[in-house]
């Protein structure tokens, strides 16, 4: 068992030993940690927040630190669920509600597959965090250590199968918002949004350095960029990927 603070860059801050901006969390082997994409979602959300009283689904929860931070932002959220197909992760997020003292009242958990175990429910916001790169890159990375990852060669298994499925689980107006990694096959999702004719809204663009310890790979990198599963470019003599929010409004 790990305990950490985990800082995410937001304009609201919770005060732990002294510090700004920090919740606690405890992540226990097996769970999946909070990563940049999480930071990014999460800055998107809490630009486009609404002011009504809403139903939020973290979906693929992991330890809790999206439902967790944006249940202490928000009083206006009267129910956030956490979906994780690890009992491991459901357990994890329980724990880090009740060290965030998360009133019970407002939160439900739920150990699923995507949506195949959440019935008889609608959300306002579906916010998306399941795996979303190549099982490739996964597999040779320290993200997923210990912890599933069966998105598929060009990492959009999962994302798409969200795709295809999150309309039954939203309200009218209610809206999807998602990660685009740039580690996984975005054409092919983007394709996706055409056929089915969804409209998407850019919440923000965002450029990151892959970690020096995915250089040693840089010829398996190279091989899924040169098959059109993954992208990446080369600056400043780093190595570059990117992740872009979108939200998705179901009309």
């Amino acid at each position: 068992m790990v305990v950490y603070l985990s800082k995410i860059s937001a304009n609201y801050s919770i005060r732990n030993n002294n510090k700004k901006n920090y919740i606690k969390l405890v992540t226990k082997d097996g769970v999946f940690r909070p990563t940049e994409t999480t930071k990014f979602i999460l800055e998107a959300v809490i630009k486009t927040f609404p002011k009504k009283k809403v139903k939020v689904l973290d979906l693929g929860c992991g330890n809790g630190v999206v439902g967790i931070y944006l249940l202490k932002k928000f009083k206006n959220i009267s129910c956030m669920s956490f979906a994780d197909t690890s009992i491991k992760a459901i357990k994890n997020a329980k724990e880090n509600c009740e060290l965030n003292k998360i009133s019970k009242k407002r939160i439900k958990f739920f150990k699923s597959n995507i949506f195949n175990n959440i019935h008889d429910l609608e959300f306002d916001i579906i916010i998306n965090d399941i795996s979303g790169i190549s099982y490739e890159i996964a597999k040779i990375s320290k993200w997923f250590k210990g912890v599933p990852c069966e998105t598929g060669e060009d990492g959009t298994k999962l994302t798409l199968c969200v795709l295809r499925n999150f309309s039954f689980f939203l309200k009218s107006n209610g809206i999807l918002i998602l990660p685009l990694i740039s580690l996984s096959n975005v054409k092919k999702i983007m394709n996706f949004f055409k056929k089915e004719k969804l409209k998407i809204k850019y919440l923000s663009t965002n450029d990151w350095p892959i970690p020096n310890d995915m250089y040693k790979h840089l010829q398996t990198m190279k091989r899924l960029r040169g098959s059109n599963k993954i992208n990446f470019y080369k600056k400043y003599g780093l190595l570059i990927a990117n992740t872009k929010i979108v939200q998705i409004k179901l009309n």
